[in-house]
């Protein structure tokens, strides 16, 4: 943890400053998340060792009064953006959120973290500056969620608290690994409809196949499915949760096809 100022017999603590409190400094060193705290000009006060190990800073390193941009980390490159939403929380007196994909940890993996930083008050109810609270996002891929990876994933996701949320099992009356990879990429542009469905041919030509290999997958496909007809095997599909692929890996996407995301944060 970041070296500051009045030393206390906190574990885990050298010091804090003076102007925080020991209950918040104690709260933060107890968790397995990383926090931080910065004034009111973004200097850093505080991290504990989570939030080092996050930056992949070396144990000691003292951080009290640095900025993001003298740490030295890949994120320092965004220190204006960062010192912008740390004005906005003052400002605002609100929480405010965003997407951080960097190379953390010791292994400096890029993964990415949702950052919450939260204004804090002295005991005037003056605003002393910023809280931060870094969190993993978790990233599923269709193929985990296809193979069941995922296992319970909706009862680890808290669903009531974000609406937009929504985790739908794949039906326990399937085989999960029933199909293949290319039959997946092959069920990702059937379920295509704009401006219209896609033909097997068209399928073919994407996947860098032959008309008559798309066919026979499309076939094993219906005997797997136990279905007759493309309608029925499109039924199926959205019945059991197999029409949530979307991740083909073919490099070259025909351009009618409509692909639409909802961006709920800022990506840095």
């Amino acid at each position: 943890m970041a070296e500051i100022n009045q030393p206390t017999s906190m574990s885990g603590a050298q010091s804090c400053p003076t102007d925080l409190s020991l209950q918040l400094i104690s709260l933060c060193d107890s968790s397995s998340d990383p926090w931080a705290i910065k004034d009111n000009q973004s200097r850093y006060l505080y991290g504990n060792d989570a939030y080092m190990a996050l930056l992949n800073l070396k144990k000691g390193f003292n951080i009290k009064y640095l900025t993001d941009k003298q740490i030295p980390h890949d994120s320092a490159g965004s220190a204006l953006y960062f010192e912008e939403l740390d004005r906005k929380v003052q400002e605002s007196k609100q929480h405010v959120f965003s997407l951080n994909i960097y190379p953390f940890g010791t292994e400096e993996i890029i993964q990415p973290y949702i950052c919450e930083k939260s204004p804090f008050y002295s005991e005037d109810g003056k605003c002393m500056g910023v809280i931060l609270h870094a969190k993993k996002l978790q990233v599923f891929s269709a193929i985990q969620y296809l193979n069941k990876t995922l296992f319970n994933v909706e009862k680890k996701l808290d669903l009531t608290k974000d609406p937009s949320l929504e985790v739908n099992p794949v039906s326990d009356d399937i085989n999960c690994n029933l199909f293949t990879d290319k039959e997946l990429e092959v069920i990702f542009f059937l379920q295509q409809k704009k401006p219209k469905p896609l033909t097997s041919k068209a399928i073919a030509e994407i996947l860098g196949l032959s008309c008559r290999t798309v066919e026979n997958k499309l076939c094993s496909m219906y005997r797997k499915a136990k279905v007759c007809t493309s309608g029925e095997f499109k039924e199926y599909c959205k019945k059991n949760g197999f029409d949530k692929y979307n991740q083909s890996k073919s490099t070259t996407l025909p351009s009618d096809i409509f692909i639409s995301t909802t961006n709920r944060c800022s990506l840095r």
